[in-house]
């Protein structure tokens, strides 16, 4: 589960009431991961496969959430201020690396911003961490990444302390069983207490696209590419 600023939620759109969106601009949004569940279109009859998305005229959808929730949605495209768009996962994939990407590169305007200088890492961050135990399977791991829809998590012990990351890659390319021979030991962290000026820094720098954030050696959050840059959308 993830807080965020309406206007960070909505990024492109001037305001959430302009959208008929019941919200005010110091609302929060929260964003929950979805983990299943199942999307019915009404459409004509005989339309072919490729056209569903496009064809459809009411969408009514069953997610099931990360907070063990059912969230129903009936939605009708002629509703006001109603409408859905779709694109391949692989585009919006590249789409969202390379916006990320672009404000990354060396000398960004982001690194001279004197709020990203003041402002700690522990303001934007990600505190609900998925972790894992360095005494997993290669097998629990793969459920754990597919499940979450994670590429990597930290590794801890017991007591919450950072022993290192694994990643899919790791998984793939590795040999070994667990966990603690897959995970790379070499970890590059950031504590709560850094700015995010110097966390965007290192995430440049390192060519990493997220960072544990660490009080002492535990791990309490993470911050991504994306968290910066949904904090970037609202610092102007």
């Amino acid at each position: 589960m993830r807080r965020v600023n309406i206007q960070a939620a909505f990024i492109g759109e001037p305001s959430g009431a302009v959208e008929g969106l019941d919200a005010v601009e110091s609302d929060e949004a929260v964003t929950l991961l979805v983990r299943g569940g199942e999307v019915t279109l009404v459409v004509p009859p005989a339309t072919p496969d490729g056209r569903v998305l496009d064809s459809a005229s009411h969408l009514r959808a069953t997610l099931h959430l990360e907070n063990e929730r059912v969230l129903t949605l009936d939605v009708h495209r002629d509703a006001e201020g109603a409408y859905w768009e779709h694109e391949p996962a692989a585009l919006h994939a590249r789409r969202e690396e390379q916006a990320a990407g672009d404000l990354f590169r060396a000398g960004a305007p982001l690194f001279a911003q004197p709020a990203a200088a003041s402002a700690p890492v522990r303001t934007i961050m990600t505190g609900e961490v998925v972790t894992v135990s360095p005494t997993a399977t290669a097998h629990q791991l793969a459920e754990l990444l597919s499940f979450h829809r994670i590429s990597g998590a930290p590794v801890v012990d017991d007591g919450g302390r950072l022993l290192g990351v694994v990643t899919e890659s790791d998984l793939i390319a590795r040999a070994g069983s667990t966990v603690a021979e897959l995970m790379s030991q070499e970890v590059v962290s950031v504590p709560q207490e850094a700015s995010i000026a110097q966390a965007a820094a290192l995430i440049a720098e390192r060519k990493v696209h997220r960072l544990p954030v660490v009080e002492g050696d535990r791990v309490v959050g993470l911050v991504s590419r994306a968290d910066i840059v949904r904090w970037l959308a609202t610092s102007a």
